[in-house]
Parts: C-alpha cells; sequence; structure tokens
C-alpha cells in the first residue's frame, strides 16, 4: 500500500490516530469511543469514520457488532506500510524498528546471496565486472 498523504484534515487525522496507536497510547485490544474522539478532535463522526477506514486497511483497528471500533492485535498490523513505519519512528520506536529490520535482513540477505551465486549467467557476471571496474 502507498504512503498516505498527511494533507488537509483527513490526512491529519489518520496521522494522529496512526500515532496515537503506535505509541500505545490507545493499546491493543483497546474500543475506541468514536464519539468522544469526535468531540476531543472537534470533527464529524463522517470524518472519523474516514479515518478510521485507512487505519483498517493498514490493519491497526478493526470493527465488529457489538464490540465497536478497536486496535487489533500487534501481529495483524501492516508494520512494513511505510506510513506504519513512519509513526512507528514519530512514537519513539525507531531503535526498535530498525533493529527487527536488521534482523530480517541477516535473515534473507545471504539466502537471497546464495541463489544469486548459483543463477548467475555469464551476462550477469560480466555486467558486475564492468561495473566493478567503473567503481576502481
Amino acid at each position: 500500500m502507498a504512503a498516505y498523504s498527511g494533507r488537509g484534515v483527513h490526512g491529519q487525522t489518520v496521522r494522529l490516530l496512526g500515532e496515537r496507536v503506535l505509541s500505545g497510547r490507545i493499546g491493543e485490544g483497546e474500543t475506541i469511543d468514536l464519539a468522544a474522539l469526535s468531540g476531543e478532535l472537534d470533527l464529524s463522526l463522517t470524518a472519523i469514520r474516514e479515518a478510521i477506514k485507512v487505519l483498517a486497511a493498514k490493519g491497526l483497528v478493526g470493527s465488529r457488532q457489538k464490540k465497536g471500533t478497536f486496535v487489533r492485535p500487534r501481529g495483524d498490523w501492516n508494520l512494513l506500510d511505510p506510513d506504519v513505519v513512519r509513526w512507528r519512528i514519530a512514537a519513539g520506536a525507531g531503535d526498535v524498528f530498525f533493529g527487527e529490520l536488521a534482523e530480517l535482513r541477516d535473515a534473507l540477505e545471504p539466502a537471497a546471496a546464495r541463489l544469486a551465486a548459483l543463477r548467475r549467467t555469464d551476462a550477469d557476471v560480466a555486467e558486475l565486472r564492468a561495473a566493478l571496474t567503473d567503481i576502481a
């Protein structure tokens, strides 16, 4: 999913709510009182619901009859969504994010390099040599 535009009241509302969820200010499993939020932010319920739809698409919130709108478990979040990454960093979790990213790279990159070496063609080797010559 592409990064969400932060322009206008709608974009600012999405960002604000996303940062609240990512920072834990609105915790996992917590029900979000849309009417109270509407009053706090001085926005219509329609505007709040539209912002909630964006967060739902990113896996941060869900809605159910008789339960209302709630923060989904962290395991459901799209943690690689550009906005979610940005909001995590804004919430002060940048070190955690970059540590997790380094762990992921440590797990994937050796296997990817091995496969690339096994599947390389003579043209690939020639291109790599040319690139190394350009660097030197």
